[in-house]
């Protein structure tokens, strides 16, 4: 499928519940979604050889990029209105939310990023989980806040920056690893809420 009809039908004026359904695609060239006003789409098992860019692009329903394999992402300066799902996504490079917004839950349990995780200066007003996640390359958390809280069970890490975070909720770090060690609980200095460690 083109990258051009997938725009074509995801750029349809949104009407609540509806969801356009995407499931297992191939896309034939770099998706691009910048600055685009997409509908409910649920992408499930979709595949992005050439990657995705969506910088600054608003979602206005169900995001669902569930188990999609992608060679990169970028979704910096996205806003997401609803669940945003990335769970089991297969990113060979960077993927990037750097300045997203994410108004439901955000999730990314067992993804596998090859590169880094770009979610610097993110707010994210649902619950934000990366259980069983493994990030090849920087967890970048700087400055980002977390209103629905952070969970991070079994989550693996090999490197990540976390200064000015703030995590408002629960912050749950049982079995988080970085490196071949727990990930020590000073890298989260300012939790509101409590910690699971």
């Amino acid at each position: 499928m083109t990258p051009e009809d997938i725009l074509s039908r995801i750029t349809i004026p949104y009407e609540f519940g509806a969801c356009v359904d995407l499931r297992g695609v191939t896309c034939e060239g770099r998706l691009v979604l910048d600055g685009a006003r997409i509908t409910g789409v649920d992408f499930t098992g979709a595949h992005f050889p050439e990657g995705i860019s969506a910088v600054g692009t608003e979602f206005l329903g169900l995001s669902w990029f569930h188990e999609i394999t992608a060679r990169d992402v970028d979704f910096s300066g996205a806003l997401f209105h609803n669940d945003a799902r990335f769970d089991r996504a297969q990113i060979a490079g960077d993927a990037d939310f750097t300045k997203a917004e994410f108004r439901g839950v955000s999730q990314f349990d067992s993804a596998r990023i090859g590169g880094t995780l770009g979610l610097s200066a993110v707010q994210g007003f649902g619950n934000c989980s990366l259980e069983n996640a493994e990030i090849a390359g920087q967890t970048q958390l700087a400055r980002s806040e977390w209103f629905g809280g952070l969970w991070l069970d079994h989550t693996r890490f090999s490197s990540i920056e976390t200064g000015d975070m703030l995590v408002h909720g629960r912050l749950w770090l049982k079995q988080a690893q970085l490196g071949n060690r727990p990930v020590p609980t000073d890298s989260f200095e300012i939790s509101f809420g409590y910690s699971y460690v």
